[in-house]
């Protein structure tokens, strides 16, 4: 039996990003799959500990709230280290990307993107700072290290000199809830029910993001008025809350800035649980979503999985995960990406070839995958340092 000790510090309910589901779908999976191991959870505040059963999964609140830079500090340099001597732990796991520097204790890092590296102006200075300190330290410490595409993968070798066989890929997954399987009839019911609540009835395409730098919300913007200028007339709706609750990084001023005939037909939702954002999605025309810079970009996978359309920028990662299934437009081309908006609203044909194709793409993600992934990067990590893995670490060397 290996005791597995995990970073689970970004699961905090109502407020999961990205990372927050990788971890969360991720951990219930792999602890649930290996009840011969025995696995210890870490929180910065109370644990959710409802979210995570199991007589071989224990929780911890330990201190700090890791929510600033010299808090992580002190957390992952000082908590963590005499956790994981107290529970004399086999191997530390940050979905997070973030390390210990304090411990001897084999180490397992998942490192999402390097976006920081590439646009530090991207993030408050000293959160850009931090990252830029911490997150090469880690790679390097990293016993073996996973992220979520090959385009990161391909980042971190160059960028951090990591080998590329110590690097795996684990793609993100997707929910059961975003294939809801309705009849056509109970489809269009509940279309015309969401598009009530949320944009007065009115057909509308959608974004899903944080309120970001990255996520080029003013391209999407500036996209949406050409687009109604040249004559569409579906609104536009946005999911998510802003990161940092600062002036340039949330959309308040873009919003702001938009003419006024256009702000009764842009709407916001902030943060929404799965199943509403599920059915949310599953109305909408298509997802827009044109970032700067992606390290996978779970929405379009969701999109596909809905049955819903997908138009998507061609930078970084987002190439690579749509697969060709969606229809792919350069983000810094507002015209361009106006066009793509006013072929999904005029063209049936068009709408249904790419939801069928998006359909398959799915295919592809899953979170079982997800998990099953990242635990033999673990049970890799746990071979090359010695670490009694059990059968599956032998099964994945064969």
């Amino acid at each position: 039996m290996a005791v597995v000790v995990i970073n689970t510090r970004l699961v905090v309910p109502g407020k999961l990003d990205g990372i927050g589901w990788f971890t969360l779908e991720t951990v219930q999976r792999m602890t649930a799959a290996h009840p011969e191991h025995h696995f210890h959870l870490l929180f910065d505040r109370t644990p959710p500990e409802d979210l995570f059963p199991g007589e071989n999964v224990e929780c911890h609140w330990i201190w700090p709230p890791a929510r600033r830079p010299f808090l992580l500090d002190i957390w992952f340099d000082w908590a963590v280290p005499r956790f994981l001597k107290k529970t004399a732990a086999d191997l530390f796991v940050s979905p997070d990307g973030f390390l210990s520097a304090k411990t001897d204790i084999p180490q397992v890092a998942v490192q999402h993107d390097l976006n920081f590296e590439h646009h530090p102006e991207w993030l408050p200075e000293r959160v850009a700072r931090h990252y830029r300190r911490r997150f090469p330290d880690a790679a390097r410490r990293a016993v073996r290290l996973a992220t979520v595409s090959q385009f990161s993968a391909e980042d971190i070798h160059h960028r951090y000199g990591v080998p590329s066989d110590r690097i795996d890929v684990v793609y993100n997954g997707v929910g059961s809830a975003y294939d809801l399987g309705l009849t056509q009839v109970r489809a269009e019911q509940m279309e015309q029910a969401t598009r009530a609540r949320y944009t007065q009835g009115r057909p509308f395409f959608i974004f899903i993001g944080t309120q970001h730098p990255r996520k080029n919300l003013e391209g999407l913007f500036e996209a949406f008025r050409m687009y109604r200028e040249n004559g569409g007339t579906w609104d536009l709706m946005l999911v998510g809350t802003a990161l940092w609750r600062r002036r340039q990084f949330d959309a308040q001023q873009s919003l702001a800035q938009l003419p006024v005939h256009l702000k009764d037909h842009v709407h916001t939702s902030g943060w929404l649980p799965q199943n509403e954002l599920a059915e949310l999605l599953s109305s909408a025309g298509a997802l827009v979503f044109i970032p700067w810079f992606e390290g996978f970009g779970i929405p379009m996978v969701e999109a596909f999985a809905s049955g819903t359309p997908v138009i998507h920028g061609n930078r970084t990662s987002l190439p690579e995960v749509a697969g060709g299934a969606g229809l792919e437009v350069d983000p810094a081309d507002a015209a361009g990406v106006a066009a793509a908006m006013q072929k999904v609203e005029c063209e049936p044909a068009l709408r249904k070839a790419l939801v069928a194709r998006g359909r398959d793409r799915a295919e592809h993600f899953s979170w079982t995958k997800t998990a099953e992934s990242l635990w033999a990067c673990i049970a890799a990590a746990g071979r090359a340092a010695g670490v009694d893995m059990g059968g599956f670490a032998d099964e994945n060397a064969a």
